[in-house]
């Protein structure tokens, strides 16, 4: 399998199983770990963090397909 064709196929793992909203907790836990919530976190701080997030009282919240859309240029950096 290519490169290409298992990036894809992450991503759409993602799509399926990541809830509408989700913390960055549920994002870190989704990826098996590869983004953990402070790294997350610290990157939304620097405002290189995913684009759309909610805060509902002191969690984080991200919705699904902007985080996507930034995760995909994020691992292209």
């Amino acid at each position: 399998m290519s490169n290409l064709a298992s990036e894809t196929t992450v991503f759409e793992q993602l799509e399926k199983n990541l809830p509408p909203v989700f913390s960055r907790e549920e994002a870190a836990r989704q990826m098996g770990g590869l983004i953990k919530a402070k790294t997350l976190s610290n990157l939304d701080a620097t405002g290189n963090g995913p684009w759309v997030k909610i805060r509902i009282r002191k969690k984080v919240c991200y919705e699904r397909r902007s985080f996507l859309q930034w995760l995909r240029q994020y691992v292209h950096q």
